[in-house]
Parts: structure tokens; C-alpha cells; sequence
């Protein structure tokens, strides 16, 4: 069969009905998941599910070329949905716009830690040494390419951590969303119903960085890059996709493993190649392993030898201490009437559980110990220094003797939080099973890519469980906005 007549034969399962085409208006009242993930695929996705054969040929094809375009890892492909979601313009603005006035936030408190000792005093534990994050990285924003990840049921968003040292995803996301929009199963829908396509994720990456590079005082029209991170890390990764792109936009790039730079003649150099931006593509914590081989690679951001994305002072962001310095009512009176406002609507009320003595989520004066007992079903406890879901203790999933002992346990540490706890929400998918398609439900939380301040894209994980987080067992799900 040809592309042409496979397109057609497709086309003619998927005749969308007259109502299917007309969006639903936005209104007050649009409150429910279901209103607001409202699928306009729902003839796709009944196709779909009366056509199994057709769908497993079609999808181990499109599996092809997703691993083709290095979207997995470990030689396979990470878990994709075989529908993507719609979200409505209204829905995706409101998310797009709280990611960016939470960026604002974050960027505040972190220039806060270097201002005042109260604040810097409540990271006492920064995962790596002070003296990095003291490097003054040559331009003003504390964070540079970040990924804020919430919660959204329709009625309530909620942000519940900012990844702001190394947020995974930006080049799958764009990949992904193109492969999609040329596959036949989908084309037609995705034209008919979304926007046209950006591909903003990694372009906005690249301009971030330049803007930086800029700044910082660098004068190559055509900076060299270098991917940072260790070795066994970078082959088959995300950044694969990043490199390539940059090389494919005119800038010379390299995967360099950070014991193996050299800083000399007065900038850092793998061989005799020399760097001049430096994209991070590792958690922060990861360099302290190796001190004596990492001299050069510190060195020579902490003399500014470099331009380095991004910079080491960004991990106060990614703390989830600093969810408990916002919503904390007796820090208020550091931020605007406008940021106060934005963090009591859209952030989970958390607590560091150190803070023996504290406000507890209903605005009263409580024994933070004897509270999360009580309120159990309504919390989760976190580790502070754990990323991919990893340590997470969900109250109403802990058995009640398991939980009051991993609470006496962690009181007064501060490198565990108490966060609310908010119903993940659910949205049913296809999904194929014993060569048959079902619906499924799955969990669901959407991530914002906020670079430099501005939105940029945003990547949908799903999952099983309530931990939804793809290094977890979780998968993706690509986003498409309505254009209306």
C-alpha cells in the first residue's frame, strides 16, 4: 500500500461529525477534567478501537521512527500514549502564564539567599558546595532553562516542584510532536483541531542560551557548546537531540565529559578545542563525585573562563524547601500582593519538618508533628534531595503505623517536606493489550518548559500510579493546544 492510499484509506475511517469540528465555548462554568481535556479525537479514538490490527501495524511503524529520532533510551523507546491530548487555549494560557509568574518567584527568593540572611539560612543543606552556587555566572537571571511541573484537573491547578538545575524532555518534546503531526493515523485531526506547529522547545533552548552568552559578555558570533555531563550519560540521551539541533542551526557541538576539560590560556578546553557556552545536562549533585578531576571543569566557571547554563546558584530553585519558604504566611512580606496571591492560589501548601511550630494549611498555629499524623490522607512526605519520584510517601496509600513511625522518624529534619496532597487527576486513553485496543485510565500532570522567563512548551507525562514521573515507570503523552 502507499503512503498516499494508506493516508486515504485512514482518512476515511476517521470522518469527523459536523459537532466534532465546532470547539465547545469557553465559559466560567467549564470547571470538570472532562470539559477541559475534552478529546476531539473521540472518532479516532473509536476507530481505533474497532480497527486493533490496523492501529498495532500503524504504531509499530510509528514506534520505528520514534526510535529512529533517538526519542528512548537504553537502545528502546520510552513509554508514548497512542492518543495525544488536546488542551484548550483557555486551560494551556492559564498554565502557561502561572508557570511564568512562578518563575518570577522562584528567581526572587533565589536572589534573596544572597541577600538576606534569614532566607539563606533556610537552605542550610544545598546538595552541593556553597561556593558554587556563590559563582557569579555573568548575567542577572538566577535560572535559565526550567521545567515547573502541576497539576490540573480543570478546576484546580497546582504546582508542585520546580526543576531548575536540569529539566529533562525539551528535545523528545518537540521530536515527538512532529512525528505525530506527519503520522496518517493522526494528521488530519491535529491540522484540523490544534495550532499550527512551533517547535518552540528547543529553538527558545538555543536563544536562551545565546541571550546568556551575550550578557555574560561573550563575543563569538558563533559560540562553541559544549553538552556537559558524564559520559555514560549523553550517548542515546535526550541531549543527542539537543546537540544535533544546535549543530543543524550553525553552532559547533560537542557531548564533553567535565573530568576531561582543561582550563588554560585563560578558558576551558577539551584538547584544543576551546568552549564558550557550557549547557549543563546533569543534576548538580552528580559533579561532586569526582573532586579532583572536576578542578578545571569549576575552576574555570568560577573565574568566569565560561559561560555556564545553568548556573549552579539555580538549585536553590529545584529545593523543595523553597515550596515551604512561599507558602509559608510569615514569609509574605518578601514578595508582591500579586505574587502572594499567585502562590495561594496555584502552590500546594508545603512544610519543611524542621518547622516543629508552624501555620498549618487552614491558616492555624499547629504542632507540625502531631498535625501530620492526624491529617495523614491528606499529605505526602518528600525527601528534599530526591528527584523521578524517588522516596515519596503518600499519606492515604501508608498504612496509619508506617506513617506515624517515618514521621517521629523525619520531625526536625530539614531535608524532608510535608506537602498537601492533591488528587492526581485521571483522563482514559487507549491503549493496546493482548492485540486488542482498550481504554485505560491513567494519571496524568502537565510541565511547563518556562526558558528565561517565557514559556516555551510543555511536557505531558502519564502514568499508573499517583508518582507520575517517567523515570518512575511513567510515559509521555504529547500536547497539543485547540485553536480556540
Amino acid at each position: 500500500m502507499t503512503k498516499n492510499s494508506k493516508e486515504k484509506k485512514i482518512k476515511e475511517n476517521l470522518v469527523l461529525d459536523e459537532d466534532l469540528k465546532r470547539l465547545e465555548k469557553s465559559s466560567e462554568e467549564e470547571k470538570s477534567i472532562h470539559e477541559v481535556f475534552e478529546r476531539e479525537d473521540k472518532k479516532l479514538v473509536e476507530w481505533m478501537l474497532e480497527h486493533p490490527k490496523e492501529v498495532i501495524k500503524e504504531w509499530e511503524e510509528m514506534l520505528k521512527k520514534i526510535r529512529k529520532k533517538r526519542c528512548g533510551a537504553m537502545g528502546g523507546t520510552y513509554p508514548i500514549t497512542l492518543a495525544p491530548l488536546f488542551l484548550k487555549k483557555k486551560s494551556l494560557e492559564l498554565i502557561s502564564s502561572v508557570g511564568e509568574q512562578l518563575d518570577k518567584v522562584v528567581d526572587k527568593v533565589i536572589n534573596l539567599y544572597f541577600e538576606d540572611e534569614y532566607v539563606r539560612d533556610y537552605f542550610p543543606y544545598t546538595d552541593i558546595p556553597k561556593e558554587w552556587i556563590n559563582f557569579d555566572p555573568g548575567y542577572q537571571k538566577p535560572t535559565i532553562l526550567n521545567r515547573h511541573d502541576s497539576l490540573f484537573d480543570g478546576k484546580n491547578l497546582k504546582f508542585i516542584e520546580f526543576n531548575t538545575d536540569n529539566p529533562g524532555g525539551r528535545g523528545r518534546t518537540d521530536i515527538l510532536e512532529g512525528i505525530y503531526r506527519e503520522h496518517p493515523i493522526y494528521k488530519e485531526l491535529i491540522q484540523g483541531y490544534g495550532k499550527p506547529w512551533e517547535g518552540k522547545v528547543l529553538k527558545k533552548s538555543l536563544e536562551a542560551m545565546l541571550s546568556c552568552y551575550k550578557e555574560y559578555g561573550g563575543k563569538k558570533e558563533k559560540p562553541r557548546i559544549g553538552i556537559v555531563s558524564f559520559k555514560r550519560y549523553l550517548e542515546g540521551s535526550d541531549n543527542e537531540i539537543v546537540r544535533d539541533y544546535f549543530i543543524e542551526n550553525g553552532y559547533e557541538s560537542n557531548f564533553i565529559d567535565a573530568r576531561e576539560l582543561e582550563y588554560k590560556n585563560g578558558g576551558l578546553y577539551s584538547g584544543n578545542v576551546q568552549f564558550d557556552i557550557l549547557n549543563i545536562a546533569l543534576r548538580f549533585t552528580f559533579f561532586k563525585r569526582f573532586p579532583s578531576e572536576m578542578k578545571d571543569f569549576l575552576n574555570a566557571i568560577k573565574n568566569k573562563a565560561v559561560c555556564a547554563i545553568n548556573p549552579f546558584r539555580a538549585i536553590i530553585g529545584a529545593h523543595k524547601e523553597l515550596l515551604s519558604f512561599i507558602t509559608n504566611e510569615r514569609n509574605h512580606h518578601y514578595f508582591t500582593e500579586e505574587e502572594v496571591k499567585c502562590i495561594k492560589n496555584y502552590v500546594l501548601w508545603t512544610r519543611k519538618m524542621d518547622e516543629v511550630i508552624t501555620i498549618s494549611k487552614e491558616g492555624n498555629d499547629i504542632s507540625l508533628e502531631e498535625y501530620v499524623i492526624r491529617k495523614k490522607d491528606e499529605l505526602v512526605l518528600k525527601p528534599t534531595d530526591q528527584a523521578g519520584g524517588y522516596g515519596v510517601k503518600i499519606g492515604k496509600n501508608t498504612d496509619k503505623g508506617e506513617w506515624k513511625e517515618l514521621v517521629e522518624d523525619v520531625i526536625g529534619c530539614p531535608w524532608w517536606i510535608v506537602q498537601e496532597a492533591m488528587p492526581v487527576p485521571e483522563i482514559e486513553l487507549p491503549v493496546i493489550k493482548e492485540n486488542k485496543v482498550v481504554l485505560e485510565k491513567k494519571f496524568i500532570n502537565l510541565n511547563p518548559y518556562i526558558f528565561k522567563g517565557e514559556y516555551v512548551g510543555m511536557l505531558g507525562r502519564v502514568s499508573d500510579t499517583t508518582v507520575v514521573n517517567v523515570c518512575a515507570g511513567g510515559g509521555i503523552i504529547p500536547i497539543f493546544e485547540l485553536n480556540s
